[in-house]
This record gives structure tokens, sequence and C-alpha cells, in this order.
């Protein structure tokens, strides 16, 4: 048992370290795919929405072709799934910034566990450094990630749902809009 927890203690900041970096890397990339993926539908949306209103003279619904015709209601909804798979990658790497502090708990516990087993004052001393390092580092990464994610992807993520629902709405208007007149 001794063993397992002196190479806890060995590696645990260093596990902390490294995990950090590549959440944070991981973290910022799937954040510029989805700000990828923001421009393009805002683009699409912004298109769409040119090429379809409501004439005010007559109420009339005026849905202009798309020279291209590469913009379509699917084209958005094909964006927007693509967005949600990106979103819920987004989401697992989110839940991962709470294992951190978790990191640092263990080190921390290792190095009181070890503290107490230890037979001179310099093994104490390097079993507390290892539990109060561990304990910095993890709440540290945690801190910073949970800034991070709350700044940018996060955003961005609320922003597409707001354009999304937006041009949801204007689509079910011009369509309640085109059956009134379909009626009369």
């Amino acid at each position: 048992m001794t063993g397992l927890l002196q190479i806890i203690k060995d590696n645990i900041n260093l596990i902390i370290l490294l995990s950090g970096i590549v959440l944070t890397a991981l973290l910022f990339f799937n954040g510029s795919k989805l700000s990828s993926h923001k421009n393009r539908i805002e683009e699409a949306v912004s298109r769409r929405n040119k090429k379809w209103g409501v004439r005010p003279a007559d109420g009339a619904v005026i849905d202009e072709a798309d020279e291209d015709a590469s913009i379509t209601p699917d084209t958005i909804r094909q964006y927007e799934r693509d967005f949600n798979k990106t979103c819920t990658m987004h989401n697992v790497l989110a839940q991962l910034i709470p294992v951190f502090p978790l990191l640092g708990i263990l080190g921390t516990v290792v190095g009181l566990m070890l503290e107490a087993s230890a037979a001179d004052i310099e093994g104490m001393m390097a079993s507390v450094e290892t539990a109060l390092s561990s304990t910095f580092f993890g709440l540290i990464f945690a801190i910073l990630l949970k800034i991070a994610d709350a700044v940018f992807p996060s955003r961005i993520i609320e922003d597409v749902e707001v354009m999304l629902e937006d041009y949801g709405k204007k689509l079910t208007l011009a369509d309640m809009i085109q059956k009134i007149r379909d009626r009369n």
C-alpha cells in the first residue's frame, strides 16, 4: 500500500498539470469549432432571411429564389445538427473540470497518509508539500478552466441558440401567414 501511495505522491502534480494542459487545449479547440459553426449558421440565417419575408402592402409571403439555391431550411437544420454535435463534446469536456479539485484532494490525502508513516522530519515535510501543492494545482486548473468555459464557448452556444430560435419563430410566422392567406 505504501508503494502505491508513494507512486501517487511522486506523480500527482504531473498528472494534474498534464491533464490541465490537455483539457485546456481540447476546450479551446472545441471552442474554435463552435465559433466556426456559429459563423456558418449566422451567414446562412442572414442569407435566408434576405430571401423571404412578408410584403407589407398585402401581407403576402415573399420567398425569393436563392441564386445558387445553397441555403434552404434543410441546410440550416443540418448546420444546427453539426453544431449540436460539437456542443455535446463541449459538455463532455466541461464535465471534466470538477475532476481537478478531486485530484488535488487525492494528492492531499496521499500526502497526509505518507506523513503519518514518515520516520523523519524531511519525509514529513515532503508529504506536506505534496499535500498542499496538489490541492493548489487542482484548484488553480479548476478555477481557470471554469472561467474560460464561462467566457468563451458558453457564450457562443447561447448566441447560436438565440439565433436559431429567432429563425424558427420567423419560419413559423411565415407558415402561419401563408396558411391564413391560402384560406382566404
